[in-house]
């Protein structure tokens, strides 16, 4: 899958990202207005490293790879996926209707990762998207559904970067489903071609299987709720506690 997007022969030009900007509802202008509105926030971005989670729930796993990047790192920004619920796990999770608002999914990672003090959680906006997001056939008679999304949020991605001077991002692997790899490997041969880094860790386990918010969400099905204890940080844990108690009482 790697050499697809290094090799394909589609070329996207500006006009082409500046149509998928206007589709998402923005544009190439509010894009830039956006990435001034974060360098704003942030400072300096010397160091700085980025990941991204839709946080469906946050997860020891999302924990561990946010500390791995904060002692890699100078500073980690930490964007939470701002659009639909599935969004960022599409195909992990769509019929288990557990589906966590975003405000709260900002929320609990913000105070699952309060205690590292070079990390900061902010909303992803109206750019950086979830799949369920995609404009609706947009580039996929080149490329396919999936391989699209993928190219073109790697893009969106990198651009961000790009702009705030951030070199680095970290992900997780993806053992989980080919539609997640897909991503990921879109992700790799964008940031090779913008010169950031992007280190890839192995995800944390349990047991035999990595960790991850299906694993949760898969738990919270079945009525395992010590098995949903042992995945998550105790403020998700008491946040779920309340909001599905039938699942784990």
């Amino acid at each position: 899958m790697l050499d697809f997007f290094e090799e394909m022969a589609f070329e996207f030009t500006q006009d082409i990202f500046d149509r998928y900007l206007g589709l998402l509802g923005g544009s190439a202008r509010g894009l830039s207005d956006w990435e001034e509105s974060l360098r704003q926030k942030l400072g300096t971005t010397d160091g700085m490293s980025v990941l991204v989670f839709n946080a469906n729930p946050f997860t020891n796993g999302h924990r561990y790879i946010a500390e791995i990047a904060a002692r890699r790192s100078t500073r980690v920004l930490v964007f939470v996926i701002q659009g639909k619920p599935e969004s960022g796990s599409r195909g992990n999770h769509e019929n288990s209707g557990i589906e966590l608002p975003f405000p709260d999914r900002l929320e609990l990672t913000q105070a699952c990762l309060s205690n590292l003090e070079n990390v900061t959680v902010l909303p992803s906006g109206p750019y950086i998207i979830s799949r369920s997001d995609f404009p609706a056939g947009f580039l996929s008679e080149y490329l396919g559904n999936a391989p699209a999304h993928a190219a073109l949020d790697s893009m969106v991605l990198c651009h961000v970067c790009k702009a705030l001077g951030i070199k680095a991002a970290f992900a997780g692997d993806e053992p989980r489903d080919e539609l997640s790899e897909i991503h990921l490997n879109a992700l790799r041969s964008e940031c090779r071609k913008n010169g950031i880094v992007l280190r890839v860790a192995e995800r944390r386990r349990l047991g035999e299987r990595s960790i991850s918010s299906a694993l949760v969400r898969e738990a919270l099905d079945s009525k395992r709720p010590d098995d949903v204890k042992a995945l998550v940080p105790s403020q998700v844990y008491d946040y779920l506690l309340g909001r599905f108690s039938a699942s784990l009482s």
